[in-house]
């Protein structure tokens, strides 16, 4: 296994170092640390110079101390100590760290758990060659709008060259200087600079010869403000109040970038102007509402500091077009440590978002709360700086240039997440392939903390399953079995997993409505079909294949003659047409035949001419209930007979 490197230092000073007796070529950090010498005076170890690399040395003048660094291959509590030795005695173990001064020296590693006892190889070094230049000191930094005037001094005269390197607070990379010559003086401007920026500025310089002292320690000042240097990015919306028929012009604006705002923001003004009317607020929050009516308006918007204003973003806005972009849909808050994590759902196939504006604030402090822009292309965003013990009102608003969509805004709280809970569903339709429910919701404060809610659908061979959110209230499941039973359940998923809410039992038709309908209409436009062609071929075969028969059975002289008396009576009447009819064979006659109310009924026979048979005889003689007429051919006398008659 490997382990990663250990950066490790040890620094000695002449107070530090003790004798070892009668070894008067040794010195030590510790009395334990006295050790046999070779004859050459170096010490006689066992040494293990894989656990020591890249070790490098230095001597610092002005300090009498002596540093060394390497890197620890084994990650381990250790314990470092020097063993300096020479060829000849040493005089004072105290004075030995001095310019003209040079010795061999080893490190001592000892492990604080198994006290197992490491040592590097044996390196010589003369004082003179490895000084280093002591750590300048910075007096002061004076600050404008964009540099910084940085002044420093050295304890070493030898010093030849610095420099300088600086960042700003809130980040972790530095930007350094040129090499600077400082024969004559420390001072140097650092230019190009961020506005009302907080900067960590530090240096270090080289000895003659040519060691590099350690960075100063770091000093952090601010630059001063400046005029704002970007206009606001402004966006808007009309909301029209179906009730009352008011319009109100809502404008919202993006807070200027740190490196735009040259300073801490005061507050933004905007302006609106109508005709050559003109009204202006101050605001420090991200957003006003003007009331309007239905004509053009001149809208500007500017953002002032302490050092002056930034420039005008203007807009024109016509009251009479109510323009927007969609809104989100499916926002959904829950807690993440002392966050608030938001969620929601947006139509891509609408206008192209350009970014998201997010705002909350405290249901009890207004004061409290904040905004947030988030990508277009992001569905999701973090809110940090929640107090626990609030509710907030959040706000999501969507924005494409200078057009944006009216807020769509939720409850919470980092207990609950969303103060919105799913309490109940049912059935809206059922058909052989699809089940639609309606989920009913109510703003209250759920039991437990839910991350989401899940409409589950499961049978015998599917299961499928749906996120649903409150702006949805009808979910459908598609693509079901006929005849099929199914079980509808409600999921709630929690930090600790999941929490079933309801279930419902429902059954898919065998046949819907409208395929009952699509069997049905055909059956019965063929059985009419059917019909009408009955009729239409059955009155064609009697015009064109079968004569007419009259039914005697319907004419009163037929019906008489159909039931003639089976006795006659004593009495027997004999007409005799020869008295009536004329011998004249061009003409026809007509025998008509009445009941008369009387007993003594007649049988009356008259000759009618063609044509010559007024309206007022025929009045005259018109019998009072329904006369057959039957056309007779003209009766010769050869052919005149009895006619019984039942009169």
């Amino acid at each position: 296994m490997m382990f990663p490197e250990l950066l490790c230092e040890l620094t000695v000073t002449g107070v530090d170092l003790k004798d070892c007796g009668k070894q008067k070529n040794v010195c030590v950090m510790s009395s334990s640390d006295c050790l046999n010498t070779a004859s050459d005076g170096t010490p006689d170890v066992l040494t293990s110079p894989e656990n020591f690399v890249n070790t490098s040395c230095h001597f610092v003048k002005h300090e009498e101390s002596f540093t060394c660094r390497w890197s620890q291959m084994s990650h381990v509590t250790t314990v470092n100590t020097f063993i300096i030795s020479r060829e000849n005695d040493i005089i004072s173990c105290r004075s030995i760290l001095n310019p003209y001064s040079s010795f061999d020296f080893v490190i001592k590693s000892v492990n604080v758990f198994s006290q197992r006892e490491i040592f590097s190889h044996v390196s010589s070094v003369i004082l003179d060659e490895i000084v280093q230049a002591p750590r300048p000191v910075i007096t002061s930094v004076n600050s404008t709008d964009t540099s910084l005037n940085v002044s420093w001094t050295s304890k070493d005269v030898t010093v030849t060259k610095c420099q300088i390197r600086y960042r700003r607070l809130d980040t972790e990379s530095w930007t350094e200087s040129v090499v600077l010559d400082v024969c004559v003086e420390f001072v140097h401007i650092i230019c190009d600079l961020q506005p009302f920026t907080e900067y960590s500025v530090s240096v270090c310089c080289c000895h003659e010869s040519g060691q590099w002292s350690q960075w100063s320690s770091e000093a952090r000042v601010m630059t001063s403000e400046t005029m704002p240097r970007a206009a606001p990015q402004v966006s808007y919306y009309l909301a029209l109040d179906r009730t009352s028929g008011s319009r109100q012009l809502w404008i919202l604006w993006k807070a200027l970038d740190p490196s735009d705002a040259g300073g801490i923001i005061q507050g933004y003004e905007v302006s609106v102007t109508r005709l050559s009317e003109r009204r202006s607020v101050r605001t420090s929050d991200l957003k006003v509402c003007v009331p309007v009516v239905s004509e053009e308006y001149d809208i500007t918007v500017t953002a002032y500091n302490r050092a002056g204003r930034s420039p005008y973003h203007q807009l024109r806005v016509s009251a009479d077009h109510l323009q927007a972009v969609s809104v989100v849909e499916g926002l959904w808050v829950s807690s993440e440590g002392l966050s608030l994590r938001l969620h929601w759902i947006y139509d891509l196939t609408a206008v192209n978002v350009s970014e998201f504006a997010i705002e909350w604030r405290s249901s009890s402090k207004p004061s409290s709360g904040g905004w947030k822009r988030v990508n277009g292309c992001y569905s999701y965003a973090l809110l940090s700086g929640i107090i626990s013990e609030e509710t907030y009102s959040i706000s999501v608003y969507s924005i494409h240039g200078s057009l944006c969509g009216p807020p769509v805004s939720v409850s919470a709280d980092l207990k609950h997440g969303t103060l919105m809970d799913l309490v109940s569903f049912r059935l809206v339709s059922v058909t052989k392939s699809c089940v639609t429910v309606k989920c009913v919701w109510r703003e209250t404060e759920p039991s437990v903390h839910v991350l989401q809610y899940t409409l589950m659908i499961k049978g015998k061979h599917l299961s499928q399953y749906l996120t649903v959110f409150p702006h949805k209230e009808q979910n459908s499941f598609y693509n079901l079995q006929p005849n099929t039973q199914y079980t509808l359940y409600i999921h709630g998923q929690t930090t600790s997993g999941k929490v079933s809410k309801a279930s419902l039992d429902v059954k898919t038709p065998l046949l819907d409505y409208d395929d009952i309908i699509k069997c049905c209409v055909p059956l019965v436009l063929l059985v009419l079909g059917f019909g009408i062609f009955s009729v239409v071929i059955k009155r064609a075969c009697k015009e064109y294949f079968c004569s007419d028969v009259a039914d005697p059975g319907y004419s009163q002289i037929g019906h008489w003659l159909l039931n003639a008396p089976r006795q006659a009576n004593s009495k027997v009447c004999v007409l005799m047409l020869e008295d009536v009819f004329t011998v004249d064979q061009s003409e026809k006659n007509v025998i008509r035949v009445e009941s008369r109310v009387s007993s003594d009924e007649n049988v009356k026979m008259s000759s009618k001419g063609a044509d010559e048979t007024s309206d007022d005889e025929e009045n005259s003689v018109r019998p009072s209930c329904p006369v057959d007429y039957v056309g007779l051919p003209v009766i010769t006398a050869d052919n005149l007979d009895y006619v019984p008659s039942s009169l």
